[in-house]
């Protein structure tokens, strides 16, 4: 069997002959691809990118916002048989010289608004051989046309053979403690998780989906072969924006949307049921990161349709548990593991311990990384005993269903007590006054560490710290409690939404 990640492309347009599969949407109009169109452009890539002595094996690195380039550039990529390389387009030169010199990449693919800080993270780096740009801009040596790559017709390019443990996607984690590390994710690894967490999410010829997602994270790029396998419509957006969603599901009739909890928490907060019509959404995707009850009941309340929330992350390709569509959810959890998974939770020893105590959630299963690129050390702590440590706390009911408390690193210990951040975000969530909560551990000279709540206060409404601490101890016992409360016009998030407490916690 050929486990090229390009085969599901390949297999949609013959089973759903040709229709418009991709749409791309900005406030000034929309560009729409169709499955045929995909393919044929990608074949072109791939035949002009090995003209240009990309072999298979090689690093290609993708620095652009989404557009329809993102998914013609990494299936082309893989039909190849070179390795895709996502990076985040927010990245600063030195952020993306230390991922691009760590890879070894041999080529970039950017565009004409971001090529002068590409071309500054790659000034000097003699691995970079070639560096590809979209739009207009004046060509310096080594630098070439995009559109001049797919002004060919390579209809019927040879998709390169691939076996199960091929590199295919190498993907850095946002770098929150330390440099960021290369995740090396197989054919194998992409393949099985995507098939795996179809039941669970599923959806057919007749749906639209929107996903709002950067393609550039392992989330966004699986939503994308999802609609290969099941023929659902697919519409992407350069970046989030609550209005231009909103606008996109009464236009588009779209019936499913997969972003994160931040994304749904804008969504309420720009939503006007005099103006935007959302009856046609169905069902909400949510994952990236942790979903409060108090958003769950919002929406639902408020926009309709029902959430369904995952857990994943990079180094399981993504998908480790959903709740499953169609199935009773237990609140608060992010549901049971996909099929071909196992999920335990250990102990600081790496013991197992019992339903409903928590522990370090720990997986098995075939979507598991390869390993960190260049970090074999690193890679041994992760994936030690046979299990990948993922660094999330949390526990199991005896149903099998995972319940998230917080980060291992984030975790607070006041006074020899350990504290898990997400509890006590609940307690803050449940207040009506609070739109987002972030719980941090500050040092304290008594305790070694004290609770900090970092609040933003939904707009047109006020609280005082001792109001939310109040609050919280109706449900919370004190050493639990806050002792402080911060309040921010915004959190800082990296491109995917997720909360960085690195950022709260260097605010003091």
């Amino acid at each position: 069997m050929n486990w090229n990640y390009a085969r599901y492309g390949v297999q949609n347009i013959e089973k759903f002959g040709e229709y418009d599969l991709l749409t791309y949407e900005d406030q000034d109009g929309a560009q729409t691809l169709t499955n045929r169109g995909l393919g044929s452009r990608s074949n072109a890539l791939a035949a002009s990118l090995a003209e240009l002595g990309v072999k298979r094996g090689d690093i290609v690195a993708v620095v652009l916002p989404n557009s329809l380039t993102v998914p013609v550039a990494f299936n082309g990529i893989f039909k190849l048989g070179a390795v895709f390389l996502p990076v985040i387009f927010g990245l600063t030169a030195p952020e993306i010289r230390y991922i691009l010199e760590d890879s070894g990449a041999v080529a970039v693919v950017t565009n004409a608004e971001l090529h002068a800080k590409v071309a500054a993270a790659s000034d000097g780096l003699a691995g970079i051989r070639h560096i590809i740009v979209e739009g207009d801009v004046p060509l310096r040596p080594g630098t070439i046309s995009f559109a001049s790559l797919l002004d060919r017709n390579d209809a019927d390019f040879e998709m390169a053979a691939m076996a199960p443990g091929d590199l295919a996607v190498l993907m850095y984690t946002s770098g929150t403690t330390g440099s960021p590390k290369g995740v090396m994710l197989s054919h194998y690894n992409i393949s099985i998780t995507l098939e795996n967490g179809l039941s669970s999410w599923p959806s057919t010829r007749a749906d639209v989906s929107l996903v709002p997602l950067p393609l550039n994270h392992i989330f966004g790029m699986l939503m994308v072969n999802e609609c290969n396998v099941t023929g659902a419509r697919m519409i992407i957006h350069k970046w989030f924006d609550p209005k231009l969603v909103l606008e996109s599901i009464a236009r588009n009739r779209v019936t499913q949307f997969a972003g994160v909890p931040t994304m749904l928490i804008k969504l309420l907060e720009a939503y006007d049921p005099a103006v935007h019509d959302v009856s046609s959404l169905a069902i909400w995707k949510c994952g990236g990161a942790q979903l409060s009850a108090e958003t769950v009941k919002a929406v639902e309340k408020t926009l309709g349709g029902v959430i369904y929330d995952g857990l994943g992350m990079t180094e399981t390709a993504p998908s480790i548990t959903r709740q499953r569509v169609g199935q009773a959810r237990k609140a608060g959890s992010v549901g049971p593991a996909i099929d071909g998974v196992t999920v335990k939770i250990f102990d600081e020893q790496d013991h197992e311990v019992p339903a409903g105590q928590d522990g370090e959630i720990c997986v098995q299963g075939p979507g598991v990384m390869l390993g960190y690129l260049n970090k074999p050390a690193e890679t041994a702590e992760a994936k030690r005993n046979g299990w990948l440590h993922t660094g999330d706390m949390g526990h199991l009911d005896e149903a099998g269903n995972v319940f998230i408390t917080g980060r291992k690193k984030d975790l607070i210990i006041r006074g020899g007590e350990n504290i898990s951040p997400g509890s006590v975000e609940d307690a803050l969530f449940s207040h009506p006054a609070v739109l987002e909560a972030a719980v941090i551990g500050v040092p304290d000279p008594l305790y070694g560490e004290e609770v900090k709540a970092c609040i933003v206060l939904r707009d047109g409404c006020s609280a005082t710290a001792e109001e939310l601490i109040g609050h919280c101890l109706k449900t919370l016992p004190r050493f639990k409690t806050p002792k402080t409360v911060s309040f921010l016009k915004e959190l800082p998030k990296n491109p995917v939404g997720k909360i960085l407490k690195k950022e709260l916690r260097k605010m003091g």
